[in-house]
C-alpha cells in the first residue's frame, strides 16, 4: 500500500489516483489517512461512532468557518482523517453506516 503525503490518500498504484502525485511512499502506522467526506448531518453521526469505537480522528470542514456561518452549517462537507493504524477499524464503521444506501454520498 502506498501513501500520498500531498492529499493523504491510500493508493495501490505508483501514482496517486486522487491528486496525481508521483512521489508516493510506503504507509506507516502513524500516517494520517483520508477516510471519507460527508455532509454535516452524516458527519455528526460518524463522529459519534468513531468516538464510541475510540478511534482518533480529525474532522475538517471544507468551507471554512466564516463561509459555513454565512452559508449555513448544513451546506458544509467534512473530511475525516484517521491514523493508518486505525484505518481498517474505521473503514468497517464507514461500510456499516453507508453501504446500505449509496445515495447518501
Amino acid at each position: 500500500m502506498n501513501y500520498c503525503e500531498k492529499c493523504h490518500h491510500l493508493n495501490h498504484n505508483e501514482e496517486c489516483s486522487y491528486c496525481g502525485n508521483k512521489k508516493l511512499r510506503s504507509i506507516t502506522d502513524g500516517d494520517v489517512c483520508f477516510l471519507i467526506e460527508k455532509p454535516m448531518i452524516w458527519a455528526e453521526m460518524l463522529k459519534e461512532k468513531l468516538d464510541n469505537a475510540e478511534i482518533p480522528f480529525e474532522c475538517v470542514g471544507g468551507m471554512g468557518a466564516a463561509m459555513a456561518i454565512k452559508a449555513g452549517p448544513y451546506l458544509e462537507n467534512y473530511q475525516f482523517y484517521v491514523p493508518y493504524i486505525h484505518y481498517s477499524k474505521a473503514k468497517i464503521i464507514i461500510d456499516e453506516m453507508f453501504s446500505q444506501d449509496q445515495s447518501i454520498e
